[in-house]
């Protein structure tokens, strides 16, 4: 039961060249975003540090490193994957940016809320759906 975490079909994940461009070009997307957000996010809170875009950047390309690895390793479904990567990622902002763990966490929180407020109204926009919430 412990082992069906684990995604054992991991190598066939990139089965042609064209598969692995397209994790690229995704993980750079998903990188950009997630490094705009996180500094909007960290710029509310005064007591932040190395709230330059250069520093958050770094922090977010850890992240996306980690949920990329993660991800690869492990079943996707389970949701003892989902803990490890939010943990491993408020560890890593809590320790780059000085915020301690529940200024991690409401960091987090807010550059999600600020992601879903955004992708909303350019779903608005647009005309299409660039999320789906559970409500």
């Amino acid at each position: 039961m412990l082992f069906e975490i684990f995604n054992e079909n991991w190598a066939q994940t990139f089965s042609s060249l064209e598969d692995i461009m397209w994790f690229l070009i995704l993980y750079l997307i998903f990188l950009f975003v997630m490094a705009i957000f996180l500094k909007i996010a960290l710029s509310l809170f005064s007591g932040a540090r190395h709230t330059d875009f250069g520093a958050v950047f770094l922090t977010s390309f850890v992240i996306t490193i980690i949920y990329a690895l993660t991800f690869l390793f492990l079943s996707s479904a389970s949701w003892v994957t989902w803990v490890i990567v939010l943990i491993v990622a408020w560890l890593i902002i809590s320790a780059r940016h000085h915020t301690g763990l529940f200024g991690a966490i409401a960091v987090t929180i807010i550059a999600f809320i600020l992601y879903v407020i955004v992708a909303i109204l350019l779903g608005i926009l647009l005309g299409v759906t660039l999320i789906i919430l559970p409500f």
